[in-house]
């Protein structure tokens, strides 16, 4: 087989892998449910093992190079992963380099908002609002009190961690697993336990 002949079989593998990821990593892997947000951007590198699932009417952000989630983490079906921003004005955004595992959701009527560099456990729950009041009268009430949740460059959240709504977690610290966070935890600490506390301090490698 001459030379020329295998850089156009190559050229044309190249170009089918490539139509083949574009037809699965949209039609296949991003879901537009009946009340769709088309507002999604997706910077470049991301990559995509499990489908996900696009709700709502604001606006959602993944930036370059993160993962949305684990070939070979714990799924629980096809291990979708929900992005809910709910309002117009309502916003998710994932910074860069972030590595989410799978059946994560993260549901916003405000805001919620991870760093860079973010790692993500299974089975996690972010929402920036309780959704219903908790005077009897007004639970099902159209008006719902809701509050940003930030998550700051490089923090770890242990599987099925709850984060609710006005909570900033510092750069650098990690929740541990089955934890619901409900104040704010500041930067290089390891937080957990139901409602989460600080259990220490992370002392960063000098050498």
């Amino acid at each position: 087989m001459g030379e020329g002949l295998k850089q156009c079989i190559r050229l044309s593998q190249g170009i089918f892998r490539r139509l083949r990821r574009w037809k699965y990593g949209w039609n296949r892997w991003v879901t537009w449910p009946q009340r769709v947000t088309r507002k999604l951007t997706l910077a470049p590198k991301v990559r995509l093992y499990v489908p996900l699932r696009c709700d709502g009417d604001g606006h959602v952000e993944i930036a370059e190079g993160s993962k949305m989630g684990g070939r070979n983490s714990v799924r629980y079906g096809d291990g979708t992963i929900l992005l809910q921003a709910r309002d117009p004005k309502s916003h998710i955004r994932i910074g860069k380099n972030c590595a989410f595992s799978n059946n994560v959701s993260i549901i916003s009527m405000e805001s919620v908002e991870i760093g860079d560099d973010c790692l993500i456990g299974e089975l996690v729950s972010i929402m920036d609002s309780d959704f219903h009041g908790i005077d009897s009268d007004k639970r099902r009430s159209d008006f719902v009190h809701s509050a940003p949740v930030k998550l700051e460059n490089n923090v770890w959240l242990g599987s099925r961690v709850i984060v609710q709504k006005g909570v900033t977690i510092g750069a650098n610290s990690i929740i541990t697993p089955n934890a619901v966070v409900t104040s704010s935890v500041p930067p290089n600490t390891i937080a957990g336990g139901i409602p989460a506390k600080v259990i220490r301090s992370i002392v960063r490698d000098s050498g």
